[in-house]
């Protein structure tokens, strides 16, 4: 099996260095070789020579190797710069290759320093990718190192959850990282229909949903606890709001994709589409069925 690489995407017109910081130290973390990416767009009618588009390549391109050489520590394995309209289509048929095993972006820089605001590029990407997305938040290439010390995991014991707690614990291992396993009960509401049959109170089903979600969530760390320094943090409210209190407390945020859909992609449910853009820190998304794969 080819060995995977870490896409980093850039806009090298703004030269933005909040994505090659943070796949910089993904790259390390996980020994992994860099591919540097930017767009541009470009319109066959308007060159016909076909002259435009070989300087815009070129420039992009030695824009984006300078950017690499920036990266400590890490293997610059390829800059490329396609002739796109869309971006994300560009990044989307990449994610489909078998030697990719991460694609990093960053945030529109319309949004508040400190939070992940994808732009159309992320959201495209999180509607679909076929390997795990990181982003990172606005100003994060002003952090000083940035190193990874607490890794924080969405957990509500489903098979998404799973794929994204078994690499959370992976990257646990290598950064020697604390890990946090955060389960959120959020109550049935009295106007839901009972998720249990017979004539329980609404209560008692909260009772009996909270208490299966707090074992769910102490078995997980059990599970783990020989391998990684890992703690259950088990809250009682709005999923995407408790995950994005949780997120200013950690240096990754690992969570899974919605569990319906097809296998092998990024799909975003509804906590983790109101997660995204409220969170602190980086967040990684693994795709349904997948995990973060790399030797």
């Amino acid at each position: 099996m080819a060995a995977k690489k870490v896409v980093v995407a850039v806009d090298a017109g703004d030269r933005t260095m909040d994505s090659v910081r943070l796949g910089e130290n993904f790259a390390r973390l996980l020994n992994a070789p860099v591919v540097l990416f930017s767009a541009f767009p470009y319109v066959p009618l308007q060159d016909p020579s076909g002259s435009h588009e070989r300087e815009a390549r070129e420039e992009g391109r030695q824009t984006l190797l300078e950017l690499g050489a920036t990266m400590e520590g890490v293997e610059v394995a390829d800059a490329q710069v396609p002739a796109s309209n869309s971006p994300a289509r560009e990044l989307q048929r990449i994610s489909e290759e078998d030697d990719v095993g991460l694609i990093v972006v960053g945030s529109t820089h319309r949004g508040p320093v400190g939070r992940v605001v994808p732009g159309a590029v992320g959201e495209r990407l999180l509607s679909g990718s076929a390997c795990p997305v990181a982003i990172a938040p606005v100003g994060y290439a002003e952090h000083d190192g940035a190193e990874l010390r607490r890794i924080g995991v969405a957990f509500d014991g489903s098979e998404e959850a799973r794929r994204a707690l078994d690499s959370a614990v992976d990257l646990a291992r290598r950064s020697q990282a604390d890990l946090r396993v955060i389960t959120v009960h959020q109550p049935v509401s009295f106007g839901s229909e009972p998720l249990y049959s017979g004539p329980l109170p609404v209560s008692s089903v909260n009772e009996q949903l909270e208490a299966d979600a707090r074992e769910r969530m102490t078995a997980a760390v059990d599970q783990f606890r020989a391998a990684v320094n890992v703690e259950g943090d088990f809250v009682v409210g709005d999923a995407a709001d408790a995950l994005a209190q949780k997120s200013a407390d950690a240096d990754l945020l690992v969570t899974g994709s919605r569990g319906y859909g097809p296998l092998g992609a990024v799909l975003l449910g509804g906590t983790t589409h109101r997660l995204v853009p409220a969170a602190a820190c980086p967040v990684l998304v693994v795709p349904r069925g997948h995990t973060l794969l790399f030797g």
